[in-house]
């Protein structure tokens, strides 16, 4: 009874805005709860003094349809056009009219009047054809396009990106396709978006191979439009056909002339993707231009680094090998002295130290970088942090917690202070410092970095777990924490021997799982990659509930994958990480690897 009161009111007082912005809010409420017959009174009541309000209008019509009064509704609208012909929106609301009614014919016959007169013009095109979409018109959206188009012919792509939207919302996937090229070729700002719609379509099976032929198709008709070239390098990345993507890429350099500027761009992708046969025929290209050229140097080292990768990605590398790899990046670093204060140095550092047993000339070297004023302050920090690494390899302890410190000190508020503080705390593992060690780890496990904090939280597991009271015997974590430094230290015998003693004097010992990936990182070490799978196995079998069961799957599925080259048991190994351990920080690596060799388009 009240609400009956208010609305007399508010009808009373109607004529005033306030009353008429009153009674349309309950209109919208009416229509919103879905009492559509109060909803009709209250526009229709409205109407008397908006008859100009779109939402009125709309309002009131809507409100007709769902009551299904069409006769009433078909009577509103054609009242609407006999007062004025000009609004061609009233042909619209009577499209939706006979659309609901499936008045076929009456549909396209109003449709038409609607359209009338738009002619070629592109904008006018685009509005009449925006509100078709909102009303839920697609195909007399395209329809309308598709006639602007044909009405446009000195300019083939337009209404590319419109029709490309429109042919995918209504199913017509080759217009769509044949329409995202158009707008390719049209306007080269929407490439990546334009890509990142290819992308969507690939997860059906053959469609990068449709696509791929189409382009090849249109590159044959029009071969001096490079973005077809351009595009189809684009196709063969995402095929993993690096062979292909890196003749395309060249024979747009070669006809733009950019002596190896979109080459070098390519050449890094591959790097990164680790496709080093790829990336060295990219960097070889480029430095066949001259050595005066601008991107020769650029080249010439990031050759190095992918000479590097490359052979330390293979299962056997002898010492040779390393040596030869690491005499091109002297020869160099010694003919282009610049590059002396740039990753390169530290890249052949890194070879010194960890592969020559040579840390006293890694040292030497990086120590060039440290001295020089002109140095960039991180590439200094990362100098100083390896130094600290080829340091501990040596023996110097007190050298290199001081070089973890300088670094700690100088980046506070940067990731590189929290590496050298994991390093510090990683350091008083292996001097059996717990106590100190867990403070750090507990204070970087709360780190930015998700490689510092699963690092963090490794070691602070590992000691938390097998050292859980302070007056508890610590002798065992002390003497796998000296191993684990000899492991370091590539001092694999008397490792062994410590490892050895830890498993006959503590048999039961909770470091069961440890002991064996120790033995593992040695045997990968050494390049003896069956008795690594040995051991690897073994903490799947025998430690499956223990915090490493997830690490060693991981790597014995790479072991069969890249190693022994079983991509059918690498496969099964991923597979079972997956299902057995959803939530292991490897699970998603492994859901990518397994899907690859599935045959996946990832």
């Amino acid at each position: 009874m009240k609400r009956i009161i208010i609305i007399v009111g508010l009808l009373l007082s109607v004529q005033s805005v306030f009353g008429q912005d009153q009674l349309l809010n309950m209109a919208r409420e009416y229509m919103r709860n879905s009492e559509y017959d109060k909803a009709s009174e209250t526009f229709k009541q409205l109407l008397q003094y908006q008859p100009k309000n779109e939402e009125v209008v709309s309002g009131y019509y809507k409100s007709l349809l769902e009551l299904e009064k069409f006769d009433e509704a078909e009577k509103f609208v054609q009242k609407r056009i006999k007062k004025n012909k000009s609004n061609r929106d009233n042909y619209l609301l009577l499209a939706s009219l006979y659309k609901k009614q499936k008045e076929s014919k009456k549909l396209k016959k109003a449709i038409a009047k609607y359209t009338a007169g738009i002619g070629q013009n592109e904008q006018k095109v685009k509005a009449t054809a925006w509100k078709l979409v909102r009303k839920g018109f697609l195909e007399e959206a395209v329809d309308l396009y598709e006639y602007g188009k044909k009405k446009n012919k000195e300019n083939k792509y337009i209404f590319a990106e419109e029709l490309a939207v429109l042919y995918a919302k209504t199913g017509r996937q080759e217009e769509a396709t044949e329409s995202l090229l158009d707008l390719y070729v049209a306007d080269s700002r929407k490439a990546e978006s334009i890509k990142s719609s290819f992308q969507e379509m690939f997860t059906v099976e053959g469609a990068s191979d449709k696509l791929r032929k189409k382009v090849l198709k249109r590159s044959s008709k029009d071969p001096d439009n490079l973005q077809y070239y351009d595009l189809l390098s684009w196709i063969y990345i995402q095929q993993d056909d690096y062979t292909n993507a890196y003749r395309q890429i060249k024979s747009i350099d070669v006809r733009m002339k950019e002596k190896g500027r979109r080459v070098l761009a390519f050449a890094r992708t591959a790097l990164r993707e680790k496709k080093y046969d790829a990336a060295l025929k990219s960097y070889e290209y480029i430095m066949s231009q001259g050595n005066t050229e601008r991107f020769y140097k650029a080249a010439a080292s990031e050759r190095l680094t992918t000479l590097k990768n490359q052979l330390l990605a293979k299962p056997n590398y002898s010492k040779s090998d390393v040596q030869l790899v690491a005499d091109k990046y002297k020869t160099f670093l010694d003919s282009n002295t610049a590059f002396k204060l740039t990753e390169s140095s530290r890249e052949y550092a890194d070879l010194l130290a960890r592969y020559l047993d040579d840390p006293a000339g890694a040292i030497a070297s990086l120590q060039v970088v440290v001295d020089a004023p002109r140095a960039r302050k991180q590439l200094k920090g990362r100098a100083k942090l390896d130094m600290g690494d080829y340091q501990l390899l040596r023996g110097s302890i007190w050298e290199s917690t001081l070089l973890y410190s300088q670094v700690d000190k100088a980046f506070k508020q940067d990731l590189l202070g929290e590496e050298a503080q994991f390093r510090n705390a990683k350091l008083s593992f292996y001097n059996g410092d717990f106590t100190w060690s867990q403070a750090q780890l507990d204070i970087l496990k709360a780190s930015t970095s998700e490689l510092i904090s699963n690092d963090a939280i490794d070691l602070s597991v590992l000691i938390t777990e097998n050292n859980p009271i302070k007056d508890s015997n610590d002798t065992p974590l002390k003497m796998y924490a000296k191993a684990d430094l000899l492991v370091y230290q590539h001092k694999y015998a008397e490792a062994y021997v410590l490892l050895d003693s830890i498993a006959s004097e503590y048999p039961k010992h909770p470091l069961g799982d440890n002991l064996l990936m120790a033995r593992a990182k040695i045997s990968l070490q050494k390049q003896e990659y069956n008795n690594a799978a040995k051991y690897l196995q073994k903490i799947v079998d025998k430690h499956a509930k223990d915090v490493l069961a997830d690490d060693a799957l991981y790597q014995l599925a790479k072991l069969y994958e890249v190693n022994f080259n079983n991509a059918t048991e690498a496969q099964r190994l991923y597979e079972k990480l997956i299902l057995d351990y959803p939530g292991s920080t490897f699970a998603e690596r492994a859901r990518k690897n397994y899907r690859r060799l599935r045959g996946d388009s990832l």
